[in-house]
């Protein structure tokens, strides 16, 4: 894309979003809660400080209850995939200006104890396949993550330990550090590189189960450095079909039984500007092989994870990184051998590594690095036999202010699905999706 294109669109975006800015100078729900200024809580959102953790921790509840604890966010973007290989119906509104859509939150403290993080989502870019192949797009409004909680803390001259309840349904969006799947980088992505099939292979707790299931866990922090976290999910059918409200469980990954366990154990230590983190997390679940029959076998997925991060909050410079790596280990019910899969277990493993520097809070610049790899497989990938893709995010950031985001993202695939070339037997080739992602983002 031409730098001239680039700057056209930065102008669009700037209007479009001093449009919107009307009632913008107002801090979200949780700043207006507290007293504090975003960056209290934020790096940039969704990225915790420590203060930020430790205000999840507790449950939401910092500061003043508010009579009505709602924020909104709105994104535009415009995204350029590199070769549409002359066929532009695969790839609908490539280079076109687009409202993404815009979420709702209730989040805000209850009482001294309860508190509340729920996300409501419009998606203005719903695809709906037509007769003719092309896509027509549409608008939905699902639920998106939910956190909700109840919290203690003791503190003693002996003692500083936080105590609590988690109801969620995603499973690591209870998570306080950002080198979990749930609210890991990349902080925001192209819901067009979704339509266009465009994305990399994930491990079940990579989002599998995101707006699906419901999850209840009891964790601590004691001494503000050793965090556990034990809980199990189900899915979110009758009493909990709230959490998936729009969602169609009979066609996604659906959960048999209650008890799907998760946990999450690590060590945490802040001292004057910094912070480290080194942790475990996992997950054990039960999928129907059928969603729509609740009485259907299983195929069994364990996922365990290492994770650690480490941030520089200085003023004006900030250094923040990131890693997690999960090995999925999946045993196929029977009636998948050979139709879906071509063995009885399969393995996958997937290696985000992030680092990131921003300049007194407004400029930004991120570079990351992804890894997917998986078993032999030419049933499951019948053209080169394996998942396995990698590449690069590199991300420029420019915050007008606190709560306004412009961000200019590109994604280059040194391997998609297999193969550096030719991945799909028809010519294509793994740079042929690098993807371009301008894009603007407001909270209000």
């Amino acid at each position: 894309m031409k730098m001239q294109r680039i700057v056209q669109l930065l102008g669009a975006f700037s209007a479009f979003v001093l449009l919107m800015t009307g009632t913008a100078q107002a801090l979200p729900s949780y700043a207006r809660q507290t007293g504090q200024n975003c960056v209290a809580c934020h790096v940039s959102f969704p990225e915790l400080t420590p203060y930020g953790r430790m205000f999840k921790l507790n449950g939401y509840t910092f500061g003043e209850a508010k009579m009505l604890p709602f924020a909104a966010m709105a994104v535009a973007s415009d995204t350029h995939v590199a070769n549409t290989q002359g066929n532009s119906l695969a790839y609908p509104k490539s280079g076109d200006l687009a409202f993404e859509g815009a979420s709702l939150f209730f989040a805000g403290k209850f009482t001294d104890h309860i508190g509340v993080f729920s996300q409501w989502t419009y998606n203005n870019l719903n695809p709906v396949t037509q007769p003719d192949g092309s896509t027509k797009f549409g608008g939905q409004t699902t639920v998106d993550n939910n956190d909700w909680r109840i919290a203690d803390r003791i503190t003693r001259a002996d003692l500083d330990l936080i105590f609590g309840l988690s109801l969620n349904n995603n499973p690591t969006v209870q998570d306080v550090w950002n080198s979990t799947p749930a609210f890991a980088y990349p902080f925001q992505s192209s819901r067009l590189a979704g339509v266009w099939g465009i994305g990399t292979p994930g491990t079940l707790i990579e989002g599998g189960l995101a707006q699906q299931v419901a999850g209840f866990s009891a964790y601590t922090l004691y001494d503000k450095q050793w965090y556990a976290e034990l809980g199990a999910y189900r899915a979110a059918d009758g009493a909990f079909r709230l959490l998936s409200h729009g969602i169609d469980l009979t066609q996604g990954n659906r959960l048999k039984g209650s008890g799907n366990p998760y946990f999450r154990f690590a060590y945490n230590r802040d001292w004057d500007q910094q912070s480290i983190e080194a942790g475990l997390f996992g997950l054990n679940a039960h999928v129907l092989v059928d969603p729509a029959n609740t009485s259907s076998s299983t195929n069994r997925f364990n996922d365990i994870g290492f994770d650690a991060q480490y941030q520089w909050l200085g003023d004006p410079h900030i250094w923040t990184a990131q890693i997690y790596y999960v090995h999925e280990k999946t045993d196929w019910d029977a009636s998948q051998v050979g139709s879906a899969v071509a063995n009885s277990q399969s393995t996958l493993n997937s290696l985000r590594i992030k680092g990131s520097y921003w300049y007194n809070h407004r400029y930004g610049v991120t570079l990351s690095y992804f890894n997917q790899r998986g078993s032999t497989d030419f049933v499951a990938n019948p053209q080169t036999g394996t998942p396995d893709t990698d590449g690069y995010i590199a991300e420029l950031n420019y915050m007008p202010m606190q709560n306004w985001r412009l961000g200019l993202q590109y994604t280059d695939y040194s391997k998609y699905a297999g193969a550096s070339s030719n991945y799909d037997g028809n010519g294509r080739n793994a740079h042929d999706n690098n993807t371009l992602y301008l894009y603007t983002w407001i909270a209000f």
